[in-house]
């Protein structure tokens, strides 16, 4: 599944009607100070990365200053998360929470239709309140049924104004993870403020792989699930795979340095998925870091297998490459 970073995730709840804390993306430490210089007042400062767990890594930060918020977002950008650097953290305005809804519509493959989550109270540690979640299946045109959605709000204690604001949010998040054709849009947490307004805080959304080439305004530049933003190499073996439908070319980058203790990176290449990873488990058990993982296999072309060995050896720092595969395809 293709995945939007948190600040493209929430332009598009904007652009279905809902309320987010204003900021912007910077990929700069000077950035960020012009944008909480023009926000005006606190500020939080959040990595940009594909990951949970962000504030527990310490990838969120809060300012007070546009001062404290340059050096958080010098810290920050000079972070990793698995072995790739961060590029983008977003600055936003700090809000005045008063109450917290986790929100979470994915596409569940038995049902074969799409179910809501909702639980008071957000943030972390949901997993750990699993019995406070309520499961609610959705109508693929209409969403979940308003009736229920009033039940699973009952637990927040809100008026009936809020309430009714709270379900028109979550409405409204449907309707955006149907318009984008979302595998998932998880909004942790849906608050509300101290005035009442109910805006989304945080959000996480994949996009079904088969429907990016129908949403070029998403910006998605690979249809595939990885855990960082698409690396350069994995731009140009991408653009390979679309330009030679013969077999298959997967190529995804996984350590850009060896790991400590180790005798150096080794770039991989295979062909077929049992194969593959045997061959992946020996190599690090002969103490090496495998740099990426490769797969041409489905018989491509002999042109196609030679652009992917080419790229897997275009990787900076590599000692050796190692090739795995069956004598029946073009290897």
């Amino acid at each position: 599944m293709a995945r939007l970073h948190e600040y493209q995730a929430k332009a598009q709840l904007r652009a279905h009607g809902i309320e987010t804390p204003r900021g912007e993306a910077a990929s700069t430490p000077e950035d960020a100070e012009r944008i909480a210089r023009d926000l005006g007042g606190a500020v939080v400062v959040k990595i940009q990365a594909w990951t949970t767990g962000r504030k527990a890594m310490g990838g969120v930060v809060f300012a007070k200053t546009p001062a404290e918020a340059r050096q958080a977002a010098e810290c920050l950008l000079a972070m990793k998360v698995d072995a790739f650097p961060v590029t983008e953290v977003l600055v936003e305005e700090q809000v005045p929470i008063k109450g917290e809804l986790f929100v979470s519509l994915m596409i569940d493959d038995a049902a074969r239709a799409p179910t809501m989550l909702i639980a008071p109270g957000g943030g972390t540690g949901i997993e750990e309140r699993a019995d406070s979640v309520h499961q609610l299946a959705c109508d693929v045109n209409a969403g979940p049924d308003a009736g229920q959605v009033e039940a699973a709000l009952g637990g927040m204690n809100e008026s009936a104004e809020v309430t009714g604001r709270l379900g028109e949010a979550i409405a409204k998040i449907y309707q955006t993870a149907r318009a984008c054709e979302a595998r998932s849009l998880e909004v942790n947490p849906l608050v509300v403020l101290e005035d009442g307004r109910v805006m989304a805080a945080d959000c996480r959304m994949t996009i079904d792989d088969y429907a990016v080439f129908r949403r070029p305004e998403l910006g998605i530049e690979i249809a595939r699930e990885l855990d960082h933003p698409p690396t350069e190499l994995e731009i140009v073996a991408y653009n390979v795979e679309q330009a030679d439908h013969r077999g298959t070319f997967y190529f995804a980058q996984l350590n850009t340095e060896a790991e400590s203790g180790t005798k150096g990176l080794i770039g991989f290449h295979g062909a077929g998925g049992g194969g593959s990873m045997m061959s992946m488990d020996a190599i690090t058990n002969a103490g090496y870091t495998i740099a990426n993982f490769t797969d041409t296999s489905g018989n491509p072309s002999a042109s196609k297998v030679y652009r992917a060995a080419r790229i897997i050896m275009s990787q900076p720092g590599l000692i050796g490459y190692f090739g795995s595969g069956s004598g029946v395809a073009s290897q």
